[in-house]
């Protein structure tokens, strides 16, 4: 088995377009999104009198004077995981006096992005042999378990223990421990440990599983990021941002008990790398989705014998 795994591409085009080539260009059969497919962020792009459009987009002005000016700024966002919205500057001032409005708006175009991004994936994935699986993240909200259950293509692990090739088995958990931002699917360490471990107890050889769990395990080095305070601003110290460990407790405890062959993570995209608990081997590939670079991961498996035979940070 060749398996690519990836996380948390945030909405951008770019990084999904180039996860659906994975199978072509790396020979991956398994390929998995561990978490936060969703965007963040609408952006309002204007309409004014003379026909041309402006928006504020990553700190500065942008014009367009043509549809195909404006379609490729359009484009330049969703590269970069940022929603375009065609709008006018009175609709934009309401919106932006009723968070309730903005609410329904990022989620009406974040579910729209992602029923295109599915539609691609059944158009190049379907009938080629390739399981392809895409789990929310904390970040994602609770609608794109609907949108994803639609998919003839595409399989949601969240919440699943799925069968690959060889009785290799896959158990997978989107939700994350509490953040700062209290995310959609942020939970307590005790909520998140019940839910790995009613997912463990389904597993026939738990040795030979893979976990993908969107959260890394605590103080793994795969879980390492600035810390925050209570106005949400990253805290300095003389050297720069102080760097502290923020993955799960629950998350180290399931895989130190039950060992698995394999732990898949992301969540904190600032700390790419590859970590030992016990037996298991975990993974952080990292993310620059932002910069519409995809990072991830290359594992050989060898079905027969349940064992990592190769492991290769990709990015492009």
């Amino acid at each position: 088995m060749k398996l690519y795994f990836c996380s948390d591409i945030h909405g951008s085009d770019t990084c999904w377009r180039k996860f659906l080539a994975t199978p072509k260009f790396y020979g991956a059969n398994v390929i998995v999104v561990g978490g936060d497919i969703t965007g963040k962020f609408v952006v309002p792009i204007i309409r004014h009198a003379n026909g041309h459009w402006t928006a504020e987009f990553l700190g500065l002005k942008r014009e367009a004077s043509t549809e195909e000016e404006l379609r490729k700024l359009e484009q330049q966002m969703a590269h970069s995981g940022h929603y375009g919205f065609r709008t006018t500057a009175e609709e934009a001032a309401a919106y932006a006096a009723d968070q309730d409005a903005i609410d329904r708006l990022t989620k009406e175009l974040m579910l729209a992005r992602l029923g295109h991004w599915l539609e691609l994936a059944d158009e190049r994935l379907k009938g080629g042999g390739v399981r392809c699986l895409v789990s929310p993240g904390n970040d994602d909200i609770f609608e794109v378990d609907d949108v994803l259950a639609h998919s003839e293509a595409v399989e949601n692990p969240d919440g699943r223990v799925l069968e690959l090739d060889g009785g290799i088995e896959l158990l997978g958990v989107g939700n994350a421990n509490l953040t700062p931002w209290r995310c959609p699917r942020d939970i307590p360490e005790e909520d998140l440990a019940q839910r790995i471990e009613a997912l463990a107890a389904q597993l026939v050889h738990p040795g030979r599983a893979i976990f993908s769990l969107h959260v890394p395990p605590y103080w793994s080095g795969l879980d390492t990021a600035p810390r925050v305070d209570d106005e949400l601003q990253v805290v300095m110290t003389g050297s720069g941002p102080e760097l502290i460990p923020v993955g799960s407790t629950a998350v180290r405890e399931a895989l130190e008990k039950h060992q698995p062959l394999l732990s898949l993570h992301g969540h904190v995209h600032e700390s790419k790398g590859i970590a030992r608990i016990g037996r298991t081997t975990a993974v952080n590939p990292g993310s620059e989705y932002g910069e519409g670079v995809l990072d991830g991961v290359l594992i050989d498996i060898d079905e027969a014998r349940g064992v990592v035979t190769g492991m290769q940070f990709v990015s492009g």
